[in-house]
């Protein structure tokens, strides 16, 4: 299969907040041969993310934290959302040390093993952030209360459940990219977790 070009014709800044938008105009080739017409498109400029579904095989049980989403408000009945621990590497950092580090954040337990899941991309119609997925070994029995940045205006409650319980609350309260993907993987992979790290 022979690999498509695409060209940017032009690139510029439109914001540089929080978030960091650019806008484009370019062009790719189409399908059915031929260039498309020039396209403008903005874009998200998203970081690197690093996301850890904790699992305790002990216990059957996944950590997960609760915490406000700006982007569920108005778009789900509660804008607290569960989720899987995690954050954006800096500048130099590797995934597997912000791995450790967010566990640490935003639960107060340390990572026993680290297992890869993926990397993927999130919304990449408008946005160019990418997340590394992973699977960590815990301790649930100390995982517990409040925990975050105060700086970063963090407020981040610990929650312990059963891996069946974590798993009925997909698409409900467990709906968010990393969480949904994490869950379902572990359907297919607790077993061989369980006896691998237990």
């Amino acid at each position: 299969m022979m690999k498509k070009r695409f060209q940017i014709l032009a690139m510029e800044d439109a914001w540089d907040g929080f978030l960091k938008l650019k806008k484009f105009r370019l062009q790719h080739e189409c399908h059915a041969d031929g260039w498309c017409d020039e396209i403008l498109r903005e874009r998200v400029e998203g970081k690197h993310a690093v996301s850890v579904l904790l699992y305790d095989p002990t216990e059957d049980t996944v950590v997960l934290i609760e915490q406000f989403r700006i982007g569920a408000l108005g778009h789900a009945d509660d804008p607290w959302l569960l989720e899987t621990v995690g954050g954006y590497m800096e500048e130099g950092e590797d995934a597997e040390a912000v791995a450790r580090r967010e566990t640490r954040e935003e639960t107060g337990c340390e990572l026993l093993d680290l297992e890869f899941i993926g990397s993927f991309f999130i919304t990449p119609g408008w946005c160019g952030e990418r997340i590394s997925l992973y699977c960590g070994r815990v301790d649930s029995t100390r995982a517990d209360g409040v925990h975050g940045l105060d700086h970063e205006g963090e407020d981040i409650l610990v929650q312990v459940m059963s891996r069946e319980q974590a798993q009925s609350e997909l698409f409900r309260r467990a709906n968010s990219t990393s969480i949904v993907v994490g869950l379902q993987w572990l359907v297919g992979h607790w077993e061989e977790l369980r006896e691998r790290w237990g």
